[in-house]
């Protein structure tokens, strides 16, 4: 039988077209891995601004934390990044006043419980306090509030920084005077933060306003 030119022709493209495609395609058994995008959250653009504080406290730092701030129990957690954002107003009689401290640490997701439970536990931990519950809203079910009063202003011999927000190994005691405060923890997928209010009366009212305030920029 004889094939006319134009079908053998036609024949010869689709059997160039197949073995092409053969040649493209993937090997049995090889898994081509699908591209995952990283997001990194950036703690800088988290922090609280002065527009978020009473018109009556001042900034008085604003750092982004790096590695070399960090000590073993925050990096063997994940530690990834940092933000420390403060503001002080001063009392009336121009002496003992206020402090708004807010701390941002990202980690990983996961190791979330475990970040809030060392954070609690070291900011409970002076016997020289009294510590009082203080019920937040709005924030997360991980979220933790509690009071603090000091039993006396006395000298902060032992205030060992909080491990998974600095607590840099070779400069973990912080001078100053014992003093009240109310804090609040939480996190939202790898952000960890703390709000903290120090001075005579801590205003929960107003912590617990920054806290969602803080929480509402978490992408």
């Amino acid at each position: 039988m004889q094939v006319s030119r134009p079908v053998f022709v036609v024949v010869l493209i689709i059997a160039a077209i197949v073995c092409a495609g053969c040649t493209q395609s993937t090997r049995p058994g090889v898994v081509v891995p699908t591209p995952v995008t990283v997001t990194q959250v950036n703690p800088a653009a988290l922090s609280l601004s002065p527009s978020d504080v009473p018109l009556d406290f001042t900034l008085t730092e604003n750092r982004t934390k790096v590695s070399s701030d960090m000590g073993s129990v925050a990096m063997g957690m994940g530690w990834q990044g940092g933000q420390i954002t403060r503001y002080t107003s001063l009392a009336l009689d121009g002496k003992a006043g206020y402090e708004i401290a807010h701390s941002i640490a990202i980690y990983p997701a996961g190791s979330m419980p475990d970040i809030i439970a060392i954070a609690e536990k070291q900011a409970r931990s002076d016997r020289d306090i009294l510590y009082t519950d203080l019920a937040v809203q709005g924030l997360g079910d991980r979220a933790r509030g509690f009071s603090g009063i000091a039993s006396a202003q006395q000298p902060a011999r032992t205030a060992v920084e909080n491990p998974v927000l600095a607590g840099r190994d070779d400069t973990n005691v912080q001078a100053g005077i014992k003093t009240n405060f109310s804090e609040i923890i939480f996190s939202k997928g790898d952000t960890f933060e703390v709000v903290k209010i120090t001075g005579p009366f801590p205003d929960t009212a107003l912590l617990v306003n920054l806290s969602q305030k803080a929480y509402a920029k978490i992408p």
